[in-house]
């Protein structure tokens, strides 16, 4: 297959920057993150506006426009730090996750496995969150995850061997995934899944972020016809290297109640846990999104003979 020139120059730079911090010490790996980072947000102002945009319509006056410069800043070095952290994911071993102060609530995830079967792991766009998923891989969870399909085929080749080398499975987000979770949920499996995200087909309406985000309902249908219950973890990180994250009490389906109306509760319960750490910690959460959550969603054109 011929491949288009703006993909294999992505794949070229993406190449050399994997074998660049591979080959560095974790800090002076973050280093290079850190002047990247610092490269596209004060020179390139790269979506600068539409982030600070975003905490003002969230936070109103309640932060100074230096404040919010700040907490943008942050937001983006930590996506940056994500990235170079995720390079570097095969090399992290059981040995050193046990040092993590995250650990002792990976262990917490693990009982809770152990006494209830499977289970819907929960996360925002917040700290490191792909790292709470492969911690608890490696501290032995049979975790797997949802991707969709990059459309740069060579990067999304090398995504792929990347996840792989953490041990973590990724469903792909295709016509079959319905069935490809629940299945995999029924045979005792743990999901991770990023529930805020915007999604253009869900008419679910739930607040979020001192707005209303229409959300897809796909955690709690997945919850409601595994039998299963969805367990709220975040993830902080604490100045460059220090991975902390709290564990909230789970969020269980009744199945005597309409499933309509339980898929919005288990949503809304779930959402109201997430928006208050946002709230506590917006310097964490992923402000840059292409796809702001709390954008309205077009509706769909009518044909003229409707």
């Amino acid at each position: 297959m011929k491949h288009r020139p703006k993909h294999i120059f992505e794949y070229a730079m993406l190449r050399g920057l994997l074998g660049i911090v591979n080959v560095l010490p974790l800090r002076a790996a973050l280093a290079v993150g850190w002047l990247i980072g610092a490269f596209f947000f004060y020179v390139m102002r790269f979506r600068r506006d539409k982030a600070l945009s975003r905490l003002e319509e969230v936070f109103g006056d309640h932060y100074t426009a230096a404040e919010r410069k700040k907490i943008a800043w942050l937001s983006f070095r930590n996506l940056c730090f994500n990235a170079i952290e995720a390079a570097r994911f095969h090399k992290l071993t059981p040995e050193q996750l046990k040092r993590m102060p995250l650990y002792t609530q990976m262990e917490q995830v693990q009982k809770f496995h152990r006494e209830t079967g499977p289970l819907i792991f929960t996360t925002a766009h917040m700290g490191n969150w792909d790292l709470a998923g492969v911690a608890a891989k490696l501290d032995g969870l049979p975790i797997f995850s949802i991707a969709r399909r990059q459309k740069n085929p060579l990067t999304d080749e090398m995504l792929n061997k990347m996840r792989n080398a953490t041990g973590m499975e990724v469903v792909l987000n295709d016509s079959r995934i319905l069935q490809n979770v629940v299945r995999k949920l029924k045979a005792g499996e743990v999901l991770a899944i990023l529930p805020d995200v915007r999604s253009r087909e869900s008419d679910l309406k739930v607040p979020f972020l001192n707005g209303t985000a229409s959300l897809g309902a796909g955690t709690a249908i997945f919850a409601q016809m595994a039998k299963c219950p969805i367990l709220p973890v975040v993830v902080i990180r604490n100045g460059w290297t220090r991975h902390e994250a709290k564990v909230f009490d789970p969020i269980i389906p009744n199945p005597a109640a309409n499933k309509t109306e339980d898929r919005h509760r288990i949503m809304q319960e779930l959402i109201s846990v997430l928006d208050a750490e946002i709230q506590a910690h917006p310097e964490q959460y992923f402000w840059f999104n292409k796809r702001w959550v709390l954008d309205p969603v077009a509706a769909a054109p009518q044909s003229e003979s409707e």
